[in-house]
C-alpha cells in the first residue's frame, strides 16, 4: 500500500479514525463489549461494509458490534447460540440480506419484537447474478441477486444513507453528529468512485477473471465483462466445462491476470494460472477482513484502492 495514500487517509479526521479504532471491536471477547456498551443503544451488523459504514456514521454515539469474526468466509458463517444471545440484546440489528447470511434470514422472526431489523439490500441497487440460472440447475441456490452490491460504490453512498436515517430514528439526539458524519463520508466514497472512473477509462484489456463472482457489481459500475470459475456461493465446486469455458475466454480476451481471494480455497486459480501462464493475484472482495488488514489499519477506502491498483496493472490501463 502507497504508504501516502494511506497518511493521507488516516490525517481524514475523526470519521475515519472512527474506523481504525473501531475495528478493535472484532475481538469476541465479552470484557471488550461491556466496555464499550456503557448505556449507548448496541447495533449488531453482519458484514464488514456495513460494520465500516456504521463505525464511521454512529462515531461515539452507539456501540457497534461486528458479528463475523476476522478472517472468516462469511459465506461458510453462522452464529452459535452466545451470539445469537448477544445480536437478540441490539436495539438494532442490520445485516447485508439478498440471499448472503441465510442464518439472518431464520433468525430475524425469532428476535424480540423492540429490535429493529434492517435488511440493507431492500435499501441500494440490486443486479441479477450473471451465474444465478446457471448454478440454480446445478443445485445451487444462492439466490436471484448478487449480495456483493457493496462494490458498486453508489450502493455504499446508499447504505450510509439509510444508516444515516436509522441511526438518527434510533437516537435523535445524536442526529446532526449522524448527519455529518455521513456527510463526511459520502464525500471520500464520491472522491473514491472518480478515481475508479478515471483511471479504468482507457484499458488495452477489460475483462476481470476471478476464482468466485463476487466482483459483478464493481465490474459493471466501471464498464468491465466480469468472467468467473464458480458462482456466487464460495462452497461451489466447478466442473471441468466451466475450466474449460474460462481458459478459453483467457485465450481470447489475452487475460494475463487471473484474481482470487484471500479466504476461500485458490487452487483452481492456481491450477488455471499454471495450465495458461497466467499471473494469479489476490484481490479483496471486502465481505471480511484479515488480522494483518486489521493491523495495518485497512479500510474500504483503502483496500479499494489497492483493488484499483492491481486492476490497472492486470487490464493495462494508461
Amino acid at each position: 500500500m502507497n504508504r501516502m495514500v494511506t497518511k493521507r487517509l488516516i490525517v481524514f479526521g475523526g470519521v475515519i479514525a472512527a474506523i481504525v479504532i473501531g475495528v478493535s471491536f472484532f475481538s469476541s471477547k465479552p470484557h471488550m463489549r461491556e466496555t464499550a456498551t456503557q448505556n449507548k443503544p448496541v447495533v449488531s451488523v453482519s458484514t464488514f461494509s456495513l460494520y465500516e459504514i456504521a463505525r464511521t456514521v454512529a462515531g461515539d454515539s452507539l456501540a457497534i458490534h461486528p458479528i463475523i469474526p476476522l478472517g472468516t468466509d462469511p459465506h461458510m458463517f453462522s452464529p452459535n447460540p452466545t451470539q445469537v444471545a448477544d445480536i437478540s440484546k441490539s436495539a438494532l440489528f442490520v445485516y447485508n440480506g439478498a440471499g448472503f447470511e441465510s442464518w439472518a434470514e431464520n433468525l430475524k422472526n425469532t428476535f424480540p419484537k423492540s429490535m429493529q431489523v434492517i435488511d440493507m439490500s431492500q435499501h441500494v441497487a440490486l443486479e441479477k447474478s450473471d451465474k444465478h440460472e446457471e448454478h440454480a440447475q446445478e443445485g445451487h441456490h444462492h439466490g436471484a441477486y448478487d449480495p456483493h452490491y457493496w462494490l458498486d460504490i453508489d450502493n455504499m453512498i446508499k447504505m450510509t444513507q439509510t444508516l444515516d436515517g436509522e441511526f438518527s430514528k434510533l437516537a435523535p439526539a445524536k442526529a446532526e453528529i449522524f448527519h455529518g458524519n455521513a456527510a463526511t463520508y459520502i464525500g471520500e466514497l464520491q472522491k473514491l468512485k472518480s478515481e475508479y472512473t478515471s483511471a479504468l477509462a482507457e484499458c488495452k484489456n477489460r475483462t476481470l477473471v476471478s476464482n468466485h463472482d463476487a466482483f459483478g457489481y464493481l465490474a459493471r459500475a466501471n464498464t468491465l465483462e466480469n468472467v468467473s470459475v464458480i458462482g456466487l456461493s464460495s462452497d461451489e465446486q466447478p466442473s471441468a466445462k466451466n475450466i474449460a469455458d474460462i481458459i478459453a475466454t483467457v485465450k481470447e480476451h489475452g487475460v494475463k491476470t487471473i484474481f482470487f481471494e484471500e479466504f476461500i480455497n485458490d487452487n483452481v486459480s492456481q491450477t488455471i494460472a499454471r495450465e495458461t501462464g497466467l499471473k494469479a493475484q489476490s484481490l479483496q472482495p471486502l465481505e471480511n477482513i484479515s488480522e494483518d488488514e486489521l493491523k495495518s489499519h485497512q479500510t474500504y477506502l483503502t483496500i479499494m484502492r489497492e483493488n484499483l491498483k492491481k486492476l490497472r496493472e492486470a487490464m493495462e490501463c494508461r
